[in-house]
């Protein structure tokens, strides 16, 4: 006979000896306790107790092996975790899921989410293995590593499925078109990756305004202006990643001029995140803006909080001097040549 999916979940994390041993009293009420469980698994989890959370989802399944709820937390629990074993885990968890049916955003996004991170293992162990810097027992290293990236691949494939799946539902479009970028760049699609990350930003921009108008129009209660702020600065938040990202993709394909201009955006959004002047800065000076990235190298250097030794300050203060030479020969030169 077939084992349910719900069961086979159950079963997996029950064989891991992490559920606790149920209640026997004579008072016993299972739906209460039910609601208990899953109550004190919600607060465990926000309150960022995941092992704590699992422990008590767990038992809750223990009485309730169908509840979705519980199966679905234990899968994001094993996201937050991120081991390549917890991976693994969360992987079951939503295949589980979405074989029951729960195709819903949060199943969709957490599949597709553990999918991509199991792909970036296989990639990394791939590329390990063909460089020589992993070992394998493999007899063939070069077939092992081909097999690997295939793998990978077809992790890639399925995270991008279910992100479009997402993506084609009511909710959660920040989400699902921050993992199509981030996934076509895996599968080396740059310039689709580019058009994903245009339309992430387009979603930004349209949640920032209706958050900005809804604090300027309306009156609020003093929670709800909270909110309001917090999502706005969240979604800044996600605009400038998504614009770093951009920014990445574009140096790689030697398209400087567009990945400064993301940059230049990126820092009108957050005008005192340091890092960004020294990504600026050494775009500027690989084009030959020299007397740009000088100025940004002060200004990360103004806005930095890290040590004077930190590796980043070390290298700010190189590239500086580096400009700075660069500059003087180019005047030494016009002063000659004059």
């Amino acid at each position: 006979m077939q084992i349910p999916p719900a069961r086979r979940s159950a079963a997996l994390l029950l064989g891991l000896a992490l559920a606790s041993c149920s209640s026997h009293d004579t008072e016993f009420d299972p739906e209460k306790q039910l609601e208990l469980y899953m109550t004190t698994a919600t607060y465990l989890y926000q309150d960022g107790s995941l092992l704590r959370a699992q422990d008590q989802a767990v038992k809750a399944l223990e009485l309730d092996p169908e509840n979705r709820p519980m199966r679905r937390m234990i899968g994001w629990i094993r996201l937050r975790m991120g081991g390549t074993e917890d991976l693994l885990i969360a992987e079951r968890f939503f295949e589980d899921l979405y074989a029951d049916g729960d195709k819903d955003a949060p199943v969709l996004l957490g599949l597709a989410t553990a999918e991509e991170r199991l792909g970036v293992v296989h990639d990394e162990a791939a590329r390990a293995i063909a460089s020589g810097e992993r070992f394998t027992e493999s007899p063939d290293p070069e077939k092992r590593a081909a097999e690997l990236s295939e793998d990978a691949r077809g992790y890639f494939d399925e995270a991008y499925k279910h992100y479009e799946q997402v993506l084609s539902g009511s909710t959660q479009a920040n989400k699902a078109l921050n993992g199509l970028q981030r996934v076509s760049a895996l599968r080396g699609n740059y310039d689709q990756s580019l058009d994903w990350g245009r339309q992430l930003l387009e979603v930004c921009r349209a949640e920032s305004e209706g958050w900005r108008r809804a604090l300027e129009t309306q009156e609020l209660s003093e929670t709800e202006e909270a909110v309001a702020t917090e999502s706005i600065r969240a979604v800044t938040d996600l605009e400038v990643e998504t614009r770093l990202f951009s920014t990445s993709i574009l140096h790689r394909l030697g398209r400087s001029g567009e990945a400064l201009e993301h940059l230049g955006l990126a820092i009108e959004c957050a005008p005192e995140r340091a890092d960004l002047y020294s990504r600026r800065a050494q775009l500027e000076s690989e084009v030959g803006r020299y007397a740009e990235a000088v100025e940004d190298l002060d200004r990360f250097l103004r806005f930095s909080e890290l040590d004077f030794e930190h590796p980043d300050v070390r290298k700010a203060y190189e590239l500086r001097s580096f400009c700075e030479g660069r500059m003087a020969e180019s005047a030494l030169r016009t002063e000659t040549e004059g």
